[in-house]
């Protein structure tokens, strides 16, 4: 359940920053003042929304990059995919902190808390197994 939870806070992030000015997630707003960056609307500026001048399409991606790992372990549920979507996430913060000045910097602002969350949920799935193996090595398990 906690990993659909991560999940849907993802594709939340993403759409919440769809809604966002671009001039937000963008660093040459901060520097010049205009939207100067590739892949947006050629009349796209500072405080148009971030759907509208980038299009729907990179908000989209985000939402699928950032959820689909938390997505997968929850389906798989075994503890080695919840250790692969902690590196899928870390992947994503790190490819976002490389994009730090532009759009792709989401995956970075995104990302950090969400790899975070994914540790301590990866951390508990192995505790709960680690448990359960325990308890399976118990001399009463043997008893006849």
């Amino acid at each position: 359940m906690a990993w659909l939870v991560l999940g849907v806070l993802g594709v939340a992030f993403a759409v919440w920053n769809a809604f966002e000015p671009a001039g937000w997630s963008s660093m040459s707003c901060g520097k010049t003042g205009e939207l100067d960056e590739p892949g947006v609307r050629a009349d796209a500026t500072c405080d148009d929304p971030v759907w509208s001048a980038y299009g729907t399409w990179p908000p989209v991606t985000v939402a699928a990059l950032l959820s689909a790992a938390p997505v997968v372990a929850a389906l798989v549920m075994r503890f080695w995919v919840s250790w692969l979507a902690v590196v899928a996430l870390a992947a994503l913060t790190v490819y976002g902190v490389a994009h730090w000045t532009g759009f792709w910097g989401l995956l970075m602002v995104g990302g950090a808390p969400m790899t975070v969350a994914a540790m301590a949920i990866a951390a508990f799935h192995l505790g709960v197994k680690a448990y359960r193996d325990s308890r399976r090595g118990t001399p009463e398990a043997y008893a006849t």
